[in-house]
């Protein structure tokens, strides 16, 4: 059976409500006509009892023949059924008619007569295309001429019973059917009664300026509250998110004013300016426009960073070669630095977000390149080392730089704050790796090395 798809939640509980109601009234239609049967079998069936006793008093048994007196009393106990037709015999011990209709229908159950129990029995036959209820009443002689089972049967049609059942029936299904269509009637005003808090929360929605994503807050029902907090969850996340644009495009817009505008100033004065100055120009407008680079990367970083935490993309992935992969593309820019890698695990499985974790993984490498380096660019080395510790993957990074400071090491994760190093930067890369590390599980710590340097340790928790 195909159901129909309904787009209500109303018209779904009135249709299930609607097949329940169905369902009920085909099954008191059938118990009212099931006890309006019985009560009919049972009052038509006394008369037809009692038609047969009159008939089987007047039995009379002598040794040479059975007479059989037929009252009128006892055919007029059937009169109360004027349209039905009404048929009887009397059958002797030797299985011949007596008297009456020598074709009516034998009952099975009689067959045996004169082992019978029962002296009386009830069933139902056709006879002369017609449906007949018949009663066989029995009754046992011994005499000299007559030893055995004299039978009375009187049968009935049914036209009578038929309409006694129908009158009762519906009779009983009147007022049925009147608590059914009020059912229906109470179902629909309780139906959408209970809906109403759905509207209302749809009349709340549709009545908010665009930027308006505060929570729901009128009560409902408890079967809704799930759907009401599922809501309230991702309109507060849309918040967010739309919070972190527009803080991006904030500042974004403050970060690039400076160096845009430092950059046209260097190049203006390298058009005006005397050839002999002209290369310190466009030295100083390479160097800004590099930092610049740098900033729009970073700030394109930090967005996206942003934007995967709350997306929450975790799949299973190897730490290993997301190390691996990093340090490819951090070559061309390490300028014959010393990079060395080291770990004694084949595998390092973590679960979470694989371009974030690589996206800090590359903002340390910068930073170690940028401010991790010795004066002497020869001696510039860095050193990763990956492996187990505490129930997670731990990924130490260090330098040969000065470190930082005390002050520094405190403002570890503060956005646009640039070391003291006097090599640069945006000031956003520990930032990204501090989020990293939060949306993962894990932390981010640093120390200055003794005898120079910063380590810079990154642990994430096993899966």
């Amino acid at each position: 059976m195909q159901w129909p798809e309904w787009n209500s939640i109303r018209g779904r509980l009135l249709w299930h409500l609607g097949i329940v109601f169905a369902c009920g009234l085909v099954a008191l239609y059938l118990a009212a006509t099931s006890y309006a049967r019985l009560a009919a079998d049972r009052s038509f069936d006394r008369l037809l009892l009692g038609s047969a006793g009159s008939i089987a008093e007047t039995v009379s048994v002598t040794p040479g023949e059975i007479r059989v007196d037929i009252p009128y009393a006892a055919l007029d106990m059937l009169s109360a059924a004027p349209d039905d037709k009404v048929f009887y015999r009397v059958i002797g011990t030797d299985g011949n008619t007596v008297t009456g209709y020598a074709d009516l229908p034998n009952d099975p159950a009689t067959q045996s007569r004169s082992r019978t129990a029962e002296p009386t029995h009830y069933f139902d036959s056709r006879y002369r295309g017609d449906g007949v209820r018949f009663v066989m009443m029995g009754r046992e002689v011994r005499t000299s001429g007559h030893s055995g089972w004299i039978w009375v049967q009187v049968g009935q049609t049914l036209e009578a019973r038929d309409a006694f059942t129908r009158d009762m029936t519906i009779r009983a299904l009147a007022p049925i059917l009147a608590l059914t269509v009020l059912a229906v009637l109470v179902s629909w005003a309780t139906v959408s009664r209970a809906v109403r808090p759905i509207e209302a929360i749809g009349r709340n929605l549709e009545s908010r300026s665009a930027s308006d994503l505060s929570p729901i807050t009128s009560p409902v029902p408890d079967e809704i509250a799930p759907m009401v907090r599922a809501v309230n969850e991702f309109m507060s996340r849309l918040e967010n998110n739309i919070g972190v644009l527009r803080t991006f495009i904030a500042t974004a817009a403050h970060q690039l004013r400076t160096p845009l505008t430092a950059l046209l100033v260097q190049i203006r004065s390298a058009e005006t300016s005397s050839a002999a100055a002209r290369g310190k120009s466009l030295s100083a407008a390479s160097q800004s426009a590099n930092r610049l680079a740098r900033l729009v990367d970073q700030l394109l970083s930090d967005a996206m960073v942003a934007h995967r935490a709350e997306e929450r993309c975790a799949i299973e992935f190897d730490l290993k070669k997301v190390i691996e992969q990093s340090l490819q593309e951090t070559l061309p820019i390490s300028h014959e630095a010393d990079i060395r890698f080291t770990t004694n695990l084949s595998q390092a499985p973590m679960v979470g977000d694989d371009v974030m974790v690589a996206e800090a993984i590359k903002n340390l490498l910068h930073n170690a390149l940028r401010h991790g380096g010795s004066a002497d660019p020869d001696n510039n080395s860095i050193e990763l080392i990956l492996q187990e510790r505490n129930d997670g993957l731990e990924l130490a990074i260090s330098d040969s730089g000065c470190g930082m400071t005390e002050v520094e090491l405190a403002d570890v994760g503060e956005r646009f704050k640039i070391g003291s190093s006097g090599r640069g930067g945006a000031g956003l890369g520990l930032a990204i790796v501090v989020q990293v590390a939060k949306s993962h599980r894990g932390t981010l710590s640093l120390a200055n090395r003794d005898g120079g340097g910063l380590r810079v340790t990154l642990w994430f928790p096993s899966p």
